[in-house]
């Protein structure tokens, strides 16, 4: 009777790539609850809403990395058969290959660099505008540390190509390691800056640390890596360039795509903190982010597997791509239910264990919403993530429709009704516009790949 379960377990989690991506996720998950619990009971309740949109603002570059990056590491995974990592953690192998790399890794800096600039516009500048003064203390003090988190955050991107480069050419598990401790030391970061300052100061000091640790591994093990982009006559070969245009054309696209992903949910507790509160905002955030926690875990199972995806297109092997990426859709999304009904008993427990915190937490019936909003997120993701391993990003149009629908509506709803209405529009909308919208793309698109095999 056991060695049935134990055995499907060992099947389920038998990539390497995907064992190593699910790690670094559960370290995050696993600090979660004790993040959650001090942000409720060492935050006031009008600094709640404050602290989740700050850290949001501080994991958005994360969610770069392992969304806007993908589209790097599927095109490096491309050159990554005729390649090799040398002795001084550089690339070596086939010249075009490495010049394919070298064009790669300049282009997405500047791409990134242009997001950085555009991060520290908005998010720090125009933040620190329009909320200064709300948050207890001086508008000077609020600015410093507002923008100080926001640029450490900015600076972040700056890294994200070198990091991606490294996963889709053969570096899956060393990458993975490295977000283990990144996550270990996020968490640490949090934790003091709640305890011993404010939302601020946990923000300033996760985003530090969030950098230091890319920073050092990147020294450490792909100092080869860092000097490649330097040799650019290679940008000028006609093969080369043409592929820099395409990956520009597509990281467009991409952006487009995975800021509709992931800011949809997370602009739920601004729009709140504007016109509801820091009160309500802060409910709702600790509720979203328990929410978020089941797509986080369930995107590993993606994740692992997005530098196969490429080398097997590449290769011809289409339909052994497509029975692959089937198979990672089904465990991820189960992964997401199993993970969904152990949060859910958790929360429900909470009243009798932690009634102090239980009442920072909106509704079982708005937990539920907000977990089908965002399984419809993991299933955009899955789509997306098919497409990608041929270096297209067409579905961006669709999902991009369906977010600005979706954002809509609960704005509305969260404007008239709550935070809890926001909750029921949140998954309605999501499910019912932005599901289909992108669903229709996918499969029109799926039949012609299968069809040219």
């Amino acid at each position: 009777m056991t060695a049935a379960p134990l055995a499907w377990l060992r099947a389920f989690a038998g990539d390497a790539g995907v064992r190593a991506t699910a790690v670094a996720r559960v370290i995050a998950l696993a600090g979660a609850p004790v993040t959650l619990y001090l942000a409720a009971t060492r935050l006031p309740p009008n600094e709640q809403g404050w602290y989740f949109v700050a850290i949001n603002i501080v994991a958005f570059a994360q969610l770069c990395e392992l969304g806007l990056g993908t589209i790097i590491v599927q095109f490096a995974s491309h050159e990554w058969p005729r390649l090799r990592w040398g002795r001084a953690g550089g690339l070596e192998g086939d010249p075009s290959a490495r010049d394919s790399i070298a064009a790669l890794l300049v282009t997405a800096t500047r791409w990134f660099g242009a997001a950085a600039l555009v991060l520290i516009a908005i998010a720090g500048i125009g933040g620190a505008l329009i909320f200064g003064g709300n948050l207890g203390g001086s508008r000077l003090g609020f600015a410093v540390f507002w923008c100080g988190f926001v640029s450490l955050t900015a600076l972040y991107l700056l890294a994200i190509p070198f990091i991606c480069i490294s996963e889709g050419c053969g570096d899956l598990l060393a990458v993975q390691r490295m977000r283990g401790w990144q996550a270990a030391a996020i968490l640490l970061a949090l934790w003091t800056g709640i305890v011993a300052s404010g939302p601020l100061a946990a923000a300033w000091l996760a985003a530090a640390a969030q950098l230091l640790v890319a920073a050092a591994w990147l020294f450490g093990r792909h100092r080869g890596l860092l000097r490649a982009p330097r040799r650019l006559p290679a940008l000028l070969l006609e093969g080369v360039s043409g592929l820099a245009n395409r990956y520009r054309a597509e990281q467009t696209r991409s952006a487009r795509l995975w800021i509709a992903l992931w800011v949809t949910p997370q602009l739920l507790a601004p729009v709140l903190l504007r016109v509801r509160g820091g009160d309500e905002a802060g409910r709702l955030g600790v509720t979203l982010a328990v929410a978020t926690a089941p797509l986080t875990l369930a995107i590993a199972w993606l994740h692992g597997r997005y530098p196969s995806f490429g080398a097997m297109v590449a290769e011809g092997k289409v339909r052994e791509f497509d029975a692959l990426a089937r198979r990672a859709t089904v465990e991820a999304a189960s992964v997401f239910v199993a993970t969904c009904v152990m949060l859910t008993g958790v929360v429900l427990l909470l009243p009798h264990v932690l009634p102090a915190l239980a009442m920072r937490f909106l509704p079982p019936a708005s937990l539920l919403a907000l977990m089908a909003g965002n399984l419809a997120g993991l299933l955009l993701q899955a789509m997306a993530g098919w497409l990608r391993a041929f270096r297209d990003e067409g579905i961006a149009a669709p999902i991009v429709g369906g977010a600005a629908a979706v954002v809509i509506a609960s704005a509305v709803a969260g404007t008239m009704g709550g935070a809890q209405l926001m909750s029921a529009v949140f998954a309605a909308s999501s499910v019912l516009i932005a599901v289909p919208l992108a669903g229709t793309h996918f499969l029109r698109v799926r039949r012609e790949r299968l069809s040219e095999t």
